[in-house]
């Protein structure tokens, strides 16, 4: 029997249509993963500040025109946008009569910005912060760790906290590296932090117009990508508890 013409057509259509879609899915498992976008985007507020943090690991375009330009502008730096950050111990750019103290310094477009970063943003014009800075990458697991130095005069000592991966963690996922008299390591819950007064029960969220608190041994205190807020650090026996960091378990780990 003799296959009408048109059958031919429709044959030799559904195998170009299939050598296409095998060149697409062929390029695609090879091409390189430019791009990561570190966790859902978040909205700053025109004539507001804003606490952010950076959930990804930046790569070599890692400055702070490179992360934050592509969404705010980086020629329309410190005209409509500018970046702070706060500044622990430094001596060389903070300093009192009395020693070192923390402080805030207004960073330039060539500032360099690392995983778990956090920084006072204000912005005039309303803006979409998607930090798809080319090189970006998830921030790799199991776990990422910060150094929070502990309060030294009895006062307490504010630390600004950013989730540094790109999905949501909560108060009690946080651990509390140190040791027992100096030689015994111990992992605190973030419970026995408080009980140890390592760390205030109080985490402050900034909400644009204000601050508000939630309990760290609760889940009611999330961290959520991009976000920042401040954990606020005190000094427990330093016989007892010399130093404490800050741990943050991957909350995409099996």
């Amino acid at each position: 029997m003799l296959i009408p013409d048109h059958t031919f057509k429709i044959a030799a259509f559904l195998r170009s249509q299939l050598a296409v879609l095998l060149t697409l899915v062929f390029s695609l498992a090879i091409a390189p993963q430019a791009v990561a976008q570190c966790g859902p985007n978040i909205t700053l507020t025109a004539g507001k500040w804003s606490m952010v943090g950076v959930p990804c690991q930046p790569g070599p375009s890692n400055t702070i025109g490179d992360i934050f330009g592509p969404s705010l502008n980086a020629t329309d730096y410190a005209v409509t946008w500018i970046v702070w950050k706060r500044i622990y111990d430094a001596p060389a750019q903070c300093s009192v009569a009395s020693g070192p103290a923390d402080c805030y310094v207004k960073l330039t477009l060539t500032d360099t910005v690392n995983t778990g970063d956090a920084f006072w943003i204000f912005t005039t014009v309303s803006a979409t912060l998607n930090l798809s800075a080319v090189g970006a990458s998830d921030t790799p697991g199991p776990q990422f760790q910060f150094p929070a130095t502990l309060s030294t005069d009895g006062s307490s000592r504010y630390y600004l906290f950013a989730n540094p991966y790109k999905a949501a963690v909560t108060g009690p996922d946080l651990v509390f590296p140190t040791s027992i008299f100096g030689f015994f390591p111990f992992a605190a819950s973030a419970q026995q932090a408080v009980n140890f007064s390592i760390i205030s029960q109080n985490v402050h969220y900034w909400n644009g117009n204000t601050y508000f608190t939630q309990d760290i041994t609760t889940n009611a205190a999330t961290f959520v990508p991009k976000q920042a807020a401040w954990l606020e650090m005190l000094r427990p026996n330093p016989n007892f508890i010399p130093f404490s960091d800050v741990r943050v378990p991957d909350p995409g780990a099996p």
